[in-house]
């Protein structure tokens, strides 16, 4: 029964917006009391594949149907909805307590949502450590969408903000000491797991990160 329920929301946060199913999907998701259920049964969710599937639809809710829902018409008042913040609140929450979780797997999807939501550095170290036993493709393709999104913001002239509209310095984004860790890891990657990593991109990762390098080594000398 669980499984058939993670596969329903997930398949539900995953469908085309802009449809008719849009506008059902995402009325039960901002209803405190569905989104405070879903909350308590991940928390309490014990099986890590589980907890990666739960992880992942609640990142792409909050990408497609909350923080893209301007692009859906007769949206105005789902835009102004306060439980859409709490929702993204709520899913920090569930970052910061999986972040640390003692699957690798876990840590990866908790290290990707909050990376989406909150742009901060303290996934990096997180990131580098379980690259050094955790290299599959989905993972390692997940850890280079992040990494490409980081060398964008870096790139973006405009004012970077997370998902709450805060604002957040480039400095913030990514230490040299991380991009150079990463590096290194994405080398060990390429090198341990080859077939996984050049199908996730690892190739064109790796010459992202000798960018960023150079981007934040130039920064350092200022």
């Amino acid at each position: 029964m669980r499984r058939k329920g993670i596969k329903f929301l997930r398949q539900a946060s995953c469908l085309e917006t802009g449809t008719k199913n849009t506008y059902p999907i995402r009325d039960w998701f901002s209803e405190t009391t569905n989104y405070t259920k879903l909350f308590k049964i991940v928390k309490s969710e014990k099986d890590p594949k589980l907890l990666w599937e739960y992880l992942f639809l609640i990142k792409t809710y909050c990408e497609r149907y909350i923080d893209l829902a301007y692009l859906v018409k007769d949206s105005q008042n789902f835009i102004s909805k306060k439980e859409n913040t709490e929702f993204k609140i709520k899913a920090c929450e569930l970052g910061e307590l999986f972040l640390v979780h003692q699957d690798a797997s876990v840590r990866q999807a908790a290290a990707s949502l909050l990376w989406y939501l909150k742009k901060t550095s303290e996934v990096w170290p997180v990131i580098i450590e379980l690259m050094q036993k955790k290299r599959d493709y989905i993972t390692l393709s997940h850890i280079g969408i992040m990494i490409r999104n980081c060398y964008s913001l870096l790139n973006d002239d405009k004012i970077i903000t997370d998902s709450f509209e805060n604002t957040v310095t480039k400095e913030n984004l990514i230490s040299l000491k991380d991009a150079e860790a990463l590096k290194e890891a994405v080398s060990f990657s390429l090198e341990k797991t080859p077939k996984a990593a050049k199908k996730a991109g690892f190739n064109s990762v790796s010459e992202t990160l000798d960018n960023i390098i150079t981007a934040l080594t130039k920064t350092v000398k200022k």
